[in-house]
């Protein structure tokens, strides 16, 4: 089984940080000759003459805005005017990468909870931009030290570095660190890091820092998978190609003890739990739990070509051509089957499993509770459908690529009845990624070459209410916007207010 690369998993992780399927426009070589930071700030001085252009299609009718929890736990800024970098800042180069050019970095960020995000540099080839000859070398063994930072105070609650835990356990050479997770409701950060060959983890306190445990390093193989939910901690790979996976199961809060060893199967299904870990097998799938105990599962894991783990059941395609989806809950036990009309790509919203069929041009919305559809249209050439963090309706939105180089449209649509609230269009390339009470959110690309410019629509009419011109890099930290500029400093965007209602 081909593993997707870490760098591939880094990027394809949810939130808000989804890639255009289309790629990116490339400059010419004139541009190239001009030094990084001279080329970016020059562009930013052009860029932010540029209105970015957002056509709407109004719905008929007063506005209507949600009011149910935010979507995936964090709620998101409400700016209804346009920002300014006026906010609280922090030169993150200097403090996850002192001495590397700025323009050579971009920043990462993994939410801890509701006000605190942990964050690392990369190199910005890391994100599809090629180095320019002064960053070559410069962003060698960028990556290993870790920060935790409140959005709150805008205040570092602490750094660690990697690379001393693998320096302490012998290993040399460049430090490579793979993933960082927050796990077990928010209390520790798990971290997969390589340096000579070898692969270890190492399990750090979200509060405070300071490194708790480590495993015993193994060799590093590319069948190696890793997965975390809860308490459960899942390593495993293949000893040699064609060989069967064997699996590890251990608890984030005893890092060191294995709880149990077995194997799995050639294709190597596996899924970690919050209490258990489930491997499928030849002759049946089992399931593990953190008391190491080993039983029998009542369901078959590789009857499923995917999963989506809820907290009360597992859906996921089943396997084969045009067989829809499936259910079962945490035991195994069979749920619910769909019709196999409802086939093809998938993604998740609120209240249903979206279903894109590219071939039929077809979208429907698959209930969770029952796998009803709930409701079915044509896709007009949306190739996916999300629900948006931090949204508080059930909205769906799905995105049309228009062919060639031209804008692109986010419809949005009804999430009870799949009827179109608004159309949105979108400069080439943008994305959605974000929801607050009234205001939708999309990164399009500006002078950076990357995602760099913000685009506030209302969530009701689609009306576009203003862009904002960044220089380097846009993220969203526990549901604040924030910039970073051409020196590594990031900064809070604010509006006039925060969180504010807007009445219809």
């Amino acid at each position: 089984m081909t593993r997707p690369s870490d760098r591939q998993a880094e990027e394809a992780r949810a939130g808000a940080r989804r890639t255009s399927r289309r790629p990116s426009r490339r400059v010419g070589s004139g541009w190239h000759r001009a030094s990084s930071a001279r080329r970016i700030a020059t562009a930013y001085l052009v860029g932010a003459i540029v209105t970015v252009v957002v056509i709407v299609a109004l719905v008929p009718g007063q506005p209507r805005y949600g009011a149910d929890r935010p979507w995936r736990g964090v709620a998101v800024d409400d700016l209804r005017e346009a920002p300014t970098a006026t906010g609280w800042s922090i030169d993150l180069g200097a403090a996850l990468a002192p001495g590397t050019p700025a323009e050579c970095l971009r920043f990462r960020d993994e939410p801890i909870d509701d006000r605190r995000v942990l964050l690392r540099a990369a190199g910005a080839w890391t994100y599809g931009f090629a180095n320019d000859g002064d960053c070559g070398g410069a962003t060698a063994g960028v990556g290993t030290r870790l920060a935790s930072f409140d959005t709150d105070l805008g205040r570092v609650l602490w750094v660690h570095d990697v690379a001393d835990d693998l320096l302490a356990l012998g290993l040399r050479g460049p430090v490579e660190l793979a993933s960082a997770t927050v796990v077990d409701d928010a209390r520790i950060v798990v971290v997969r890091a390589r340096a000579g060959g070898q692969t270890v983890l190492v399990t750090l306190d979200a509060t405070t820092g300071e490194p708790r445990q480590q495993t015993a390093p193994v060799t590093t193989v590319d069948s190696e998978q890793f997965q975390t939910a809860g308490r459960t901690v899942m390593t495993g790979g293949q000893t040699a190609e064609g060989a069967t996976y064997a699996f590890q199961l251990r608890d984030v809060r005893d890092l060191d003890l294995v709880l149990w060893a077995g194997p799995g199967s050639l294709e190597g299904q596996a899924l970690a739990l919050p209490d258990r870990l489930v491997v499928a097998r030849p002759g049946g799938t089992v399931q593990v739990g953190l008391d190491g105990r080993e039983t029998p599962w009542r369901g078959d894991l590789a009857a499923l070509g995917g999963y989506v783990a809820r907290p009360d059941s597992i859906v996921g395609p089943v396997r084969g051509v045009d067989r829809g989806f499936a259910a079962v809950d945490l035991d195994g036990r069979p749920l619910w089957t769909s019709t196999p009309e409802a086939s093809g790509s998938y993604s998740t919203s609120r209240t249903c499993l979206t279903v894109t069929d590219l071939s039929d041009d077809q979208l429907s919305c698959v209930d969770w509770s029952t796998g009803e559809v709930r409701w079915s249209r044509p896709a007009g050439g949306a190739s996916s459908a999300d629900g948006l963090p931090g949204q508080t309706d059930d909205t769906v939105y799905a995105t049309v690529t228009a062919p060639g180089v031209g804008p692109q449209s986010v419809v949005a649509l009804d999430g009870e009845t799949g009827a179109a609230r608004a159309t949105i269009a979108l400069p080439d390339g943008a994305v959605v990624v974000a929801a607050s009470r009234t205001v939708g959110y999309a990164l399009a690309f500006g002078s950076s070459g990357g995602r760099s410019t913000l685009v506030g629509f209302d969530l009701a009419t689609g009306e576009t209410l203003w862009s904002f011109a960044g220089q380097l890099q846009i993220g969203t930290w526990a549901g604040r916007f924030v910039e970073v500029d051409v020196d590594g400093v990031a900064r809070l965007l604010e509006g006039t207010a925060r969180n504010v209602v807007a009445t219809p």
